[in-house]
């Protein structure tokens, strides 16, 4: 046993032991050649560049394959200009090869993103690139005579040589000559591709087939500079263009024109228009363009050959390869032959996104030495006659790990666990050629601690290591020395801490030894409560989104140690702790949380609290924000450190581990004894880093696993960070662990799901599951159930998303009632988030200065989203529309998605306001015509919220909605601070006007924002506040009074919910909703019907239907105290079943049922 304090490492507690060979690293590189020279080097690849608007400043090549590849934001940089425009200087890693490359200006990409990429040539290389062109020139496109072209010959490759699939998209206008055609090819017709072997000069090669464009010749007229084409899918996958966005565009003056026929040549996924024969040969032991499929077979995407190939493993991490030379630096080889049967069907369905290559598998003679392969360095090369590489790439790794070690998903304890005199340490980390437990104790009361590093046993079974210790070492802190090799690096010994920590020392340094069953971690009366029982059905959620910080961080009636901290919430007596109370007893079931877990962004032991100040608008205070955006003691929280144990920055004291631990559990006990639950948002689908870096952990023990990764084996970021890989066994086993830790050990009693949609729908009911059976209770579970990114449409499993959801019993968030009432979308800038207007703020009936095209019509269709809303979202309900169809709300389109779209109420969450984007107030403050005052504007708020509060299904609050809250026109706060994010609960002002928003994120708004900052009719005064929180709690109360307003079910729905005052003739500032309430459980009245007018003007409705129906006024709206005394004044003729409704005004009737 010794210290680990002896090792050297890099700083980030890495110990490098065997790097990769220099041949393999990429060496150290000047970022800007010094001076322009008349030739481009041989050794270089120099890429002219021309913007359209002449200005290519701040423009970089990115580049990667045969070139060196600088990090993203260390491109290479222009190395002079001529009058073309900017030329760069790029270094290459190989001789020949292909190089790929984008041109960029920080995240501003030109052709779309899409990858671009050139193969090389012998001797020097040269060509000339046009902004939004994807063409290769080999000389000054500006320069080029008018070619004599006819013909464009296609060269065409697919590598899985299904080439019938595929046709051609032909038109007139493209630069066809449609009247050399065949006799019987048909063009323009999108549903019937013209076959490629219909096409004159058809011909099967070689790994490829080649057919014959024919085009008109552009010496008949200067201005035909080109063709336009697609290449896609047979029916019925017409709508696949072979990875292409846009047409494929064909240069003349690119091509080498030989009697009137230009050549180009065209690859299975690739956008490049190649004029020349393609080397498509790639050789890299840093990338992982291949994929384990299972333990056994491997695909080999863009790799087309009925041979064998060689896995070479190196145990030191010594092997490099280069194009055209024998691999160096490796221990030995195994064979893999390319595989002739069938990829199991699980297996072919998991990895479907793969591209087309070859399967290669591994001989039955082989199989037994897998698992010490997996924990060398692994290099799959593809060999000539003579041994010379030919291709070289290493294998992504999660589908061999998953089948060999498929057992490790039934561990059930894997990290720290204390009990019964004894402690056991196991961590998984399969591919580690050792792993030593780093434990540091403390010797009796004397204060002194002793660490220790013994070495751990590894499981063959489950790739689990292991270690158990006499003695129940609560508070022992310990991380895992992890023996590794990692791609691109080498053999490391990593020091980290452990993926299952349940405690953590100041900064997430260690993790502790945490015993969440002992004594020393419940805070008095733990065992003896339990949450509120006050959902009895999904439909019963009534959910307050509320930040930590944010909620006591201004209170100074909480005492200041305990601001902004979760011991703020057991002041039962404070302002904020009141406000909850009341929203409690009012009919809020659930407070859910942004991030608590551990997340990177506060540093726990020293944080700063800006004071900005200045003008209502002005730049000042955004300024200062910006400033200490990254030293603040603020930001919402979602990026992940440690999944299962809780935020230390929030604790009284960050350095003690058990702190947290208690004050969470003390915080949940204050907010259930005030009467709510508790829920959590949880960040599952991604990591703050991944790698070597310092705050690294899933990569350091187990490199290439957790995360998702791309085609060439580099991870994904669409959800802003590292996408982690929730389908990946052990990746989905430690979310579903992290959840039950949570709801068991905190009684957390619903989870929301950042970006839900990035995870597979069988990880969600999985989790579903297991969080109820651990918490002995039903656990609600909802989410961001947002499609979009490299997961999208189910490219690569059937993902928790909120069209993939029906019949699961999760929740996914409603973006059809958000923007139906708040206008436009959820991410509008610029004159759109004035412009935008939306039900409930304006549209067409009060519309303002900037507002054009609005119609009654439009209007309609914006109540008509609304109503599917109303009735829960339930695909089968049946709806009249504005244009006097009846439908089922599944049949009505809403820009791409059904109006219906769950199967039960329970699926869908309504929202109006979350902490994502402008408040409720900001997007009012903005859309509302400028004349608008401050009583008006807090009655808008509250139509809006009354639409949420009366729509079947979880109504989802954002903290603040109730009181006005403002950033100041803030639309992304994450990282705002605590001016941006004010809450008062004092109920004197709602942070409105406390200058422009940060620049960084809402500097495209200023123009639209700075009048409205000063702008006296916007800014509400305390009795505005005061008001719209009296009248929102009214709302909750009516929500709660009334179970005909949280329907069960959707046969309930369907059978007892109806819309009046519906059709082209209605009246369309008015939503009229009818429940039958007859003999339903906790109904308490026999009907109810509410009328939401949203316009500035009374309303008189006659509504016939309803003429000798016992109606009143509810009682909470009825009653001499009720905040809204404008609804009192509603009144309905029961001889006639006339309604009067006031201005602004939601109002709800209802007829007594006997026994109430």
């Amino acid at each position: 046993m010794s210290s680990v304090s002896s090792a050297a490492t890099d700083g980030n507690g890495v110990e490098l032991l065997a790097g990769v060979p220099a041949a393999a690293t990429q060496v150290a590189r000047a970022r800007i050649a010094a001076v322009a020279t008349p030739g481009a080097p041989a050794t270089s690849l120099r890429v002219h560049y021309r913007r359209a608007d002449g200005n290519a400043a701040g423009w970089q090549i990115h580049t990667w394959n045969a070139a060196q590849s600088p990090n993203w934001n260390g491109g290479w940089n222009a190395a002079g200009s001529d009058d073309f425009g900017v030329f760069y200087d790029v270094p290459l890693a190989s001789g020949s090869g292909t190089v790929g490359f984008l041109f960029h200006n920080g995240d501003n990409k030109d052709n779309g993103g899409a990858d671009q990429s050139y193969p090389l040539q012998a001797g020097a290389n040269e060509f000339w690139r046009l902004e939004g062109d994807s063409t290769n020139y080999a000389s000054n496109p500006l320069l080029l005579p008018v070619p004599d072209i006819k013909t464009v010959r296609v060269h065409y490759k697919r590598f899985d040589a299904g080439y019938s699939a595929w046709g051609l998209h032909l038109w007139n206008g493209s630069g066809l000559n449609a009247a050399a055609l065949p006799a019987g090819v048909n063009i323009e017709n999108w549903n019937q591709p013209v076959a490629l072997s219909a096409m004159p000069g058809y011909a099967a090669g070689d790994g490829e087939v080649v057919f014959d464009i024919p085009v008109l010749n552009p010496q008949g007229d200067v201005n035909r500079k080109g063709l336009e084409f697609i290449i896609h899918g047979m029916p019925p996958n017409e709508n696949d263009k072979d990875g292409r966005d846009n047409n494929i565009r064909v240069e003349y003056a690119a091509l080498t024109v030989n009697h009137q026929i230009g050549q180009i040549w065209l690859v299975e996924l690739d956008t490049t228009v190649y004029t020349s024969p393609p080397d498509l040969r790639q050789v890299s032991s840093t990338d992982a363009r291949a994929v384990w499929l299972n333990k056994s077979l491997v695909k080999w995407p863009r790799v087309a050959t009925n041979s064998a190939v060689r896995l070479y493993y190196s145990a030191t991490g010594q092997i490099s390869v280069g194009l055209d030379a024998p691999v160096q630096g490796a221990d030995g080889y195994i064979t893999l032959d390319a595989f002739t049967g069938t990829v199991p069907a699980a297996d072919a369905l998991r990895f479907k996104y793969t591209a087309s290559g070859t399967v290669f598998s591994v001989r039955a003679a082989d199989q037994a030495r897998l698992p010490a392969l997996h924990q060398q360095q692994l290099v799959l090369v593809q060999e000539d006659a003579d041994g010379k590489v030919q291709n070289a790439t290493t294998a992504q790794v999660a589908g061999a790990l998953d089948d060999l070690y498929a057992a490790a998903g039934n561990v059930p304890d894997l990290g720290a666990v204390a009990t019964n005199g004894s402690t056991s340490f196991k961590l998984w980390a399969p591919t580690a050629q050792n792993v030593s437990l780093v434990l540091t104790t403390s010797l009796g009361n004397s204060g002194l601690t002793r660490t220790t590093t013994e070495p751990m046993t590894r499981d063959a079974a489950t790739g689990v290591w292991s270690l158990g210790k006499q003695g129940h070492l609560q508070g022992a802190t310990y991380r895992y020395l992890v023996q590794v090799f990692v791609k691109g690096t080498g053999l490391v010994k990593n020091l980290v801490t452990d993926p299952y920590s349940l405690g953590l020392t100041l900064g997430s340094q260690q993790s502790v030894v945490m015993d969440l069953q002992a004594r020393a971690t419940k805070p008095i009366g733990w065992d003896q409560s339990a949450p509120p029982t006050t959902v009895a059905a999904p439909s019963d959620l009534s959910i307050y989104e509320l930040h930590v910080r944010d909620f006591s961080i201004n209170d100074v009636t909480v005492p200041a140690a305990k601001r902004g901290k979760y011991l703020a919430f057991t002041e039962s007596q404070s302002n904020g702790m009141k406000h909850l109370t009341a929203l409690a007893a009012a009919g809020l079931t659930d407070v859910h949380l942004l991030p608590v877990f551990d997340i990177a962004s506060v540093n726990e032991k020293s944080c700063l609290t800006p004071s900005p100040s200045g003008a209502p608008d002005g730049e000042s205070q955004q300024a200062t924000v910006a400033a200490t955006a990254g030293t603040d003691c603020f930001n919402w929280g979602y990026d992940p450190l440690q999944f299962s144990t809780p935020e230390g920055s929030y604790s009284s004291n960050a350095n003690d581990p058990l702190a947290r631990v208690v004050e969470f559990r003390r915080m949940v006990q204050a907010l259930n004894a005030a009467g709510l639950r508790v829920g959590m948002d949880v960040v599952f689908n991604h990591t703050t880093s991944s790698g070597q870096n310092a705050t690294s952990v899933l990569d350091k023990v187990v490199p290439g696993y957790y995360y998702r990764l791309n085609a060439s084996g580099g991870i994904e970021r669409s959800t802003c960070c590292e996408n982690t890989a929730a389908e990946n066994l052990m990746m989905g086993k430690l979310m579903i662990d992290s959840a039950v830790t949570w709801t068991r050990d905190y009684r957390i009693s619903s989870l929301r799901f950042d970006i839900m949609g990035h995870h597979p729908r069988s990880v969600m009911e999985a989790l579903k599951a297991r969080v109820k059976a651990a918490a002995g209770r039903e656990v609600q579970i909802l989410g961001e159930g947002w499609n979009f990114g490299e997961v999208a449409n189910g490219a690569r499993f059937v993902q928790a998303e909120m069209l993939s959801l029906n019949g699961s019993g999760i929740g996914s968030f409603n973006p059809i009632i958000r923007d139906a009432v708040r206008g436009g979308g959820c991410c509008d800038t610029g004159a759109a988030v004035v412009a935008n207007q939306g039900y409930v703020n304006g549209f067409f009936y009060d519309s303002n200065t900037s507002a054009s095209g609005q119609s009654r019509g439009e209007l309609m269709w914006q109540a008509d989203r609304i109503k599917a809303s109303l009735a829960g979202s339930i695909r089968s309900f049946q709806m009249q529309t504005s244009w006097d169809a009846t439908l089922p709300l599944e049949q009505i389109d809403v820009g791409g998605i059904p109006a219906g779209w769950v199967l039960e109420p329970g699926e869908v969450v309504n929202y109006v306001e979350n902490h994502d984007n402008l408040t409720l107030f900001d997007n009012n403050a903005f859309r509302l015509p400028t004349t608008t005052g401050h009583e008006d504007r807090a009655r808008v708020q509250i139509l809006a919220t009354a639409i949420n509060a009366f729509s079947q299904g979880v109504a989802y609050f954002h903290a603040g909605v109730d009181t006005l809250r403002s950033k100041s026109l803030d639309k992304n706060s994450y990282d705002s601070g605590d001016w941006f994010n004010r809450l008062d609960w004092s109920y004197a002002d709602n942070n409105f006007g406390v200058g422009l928003p940060p620049a960084s994120q809402n500097a495209d708004n200023w123009a639209y924002a700075r009048p409205l900052l000063t702008n006296a009719l916007v800014k509400p005064t305390a009795a505005d506040i005061a008001w719209t929180r009296d009248a929102f709690r009214d709302l909750l109360r009516i929500r709660k009074s009334t179970t005909l307003l949280r329907l069960r079910t959707a046969a309930d729905i369907k059978v007892r919910l109806s819309f009046l005052n519906t059709g082209s003739a209605q009246e369309p500032t008015v939503l009229v909703g009818r429940v039958n309430g007859a003999g339903y459980a906790g109904a308490n009245f026999d009907e109810l019907v509410y009328l939401i007018n949203v316009d500035k003007t009374a309303k008189q409705l006659v509504l016939p239907v309803l003429a000798g129906h016992a109606l009143e006024l509810h009682p909470v709206q009825a009653a001499a105290g009720a905040a809204d005394q404008r609804a009192r004044q509603a009144s309905f003729d029961r001889a006639t079943g006339s309604f009067s409704v006031p201005a602004r005004t939601a109002v709800v009737f209802v007829a007594r049922s006997a026994s109430n």
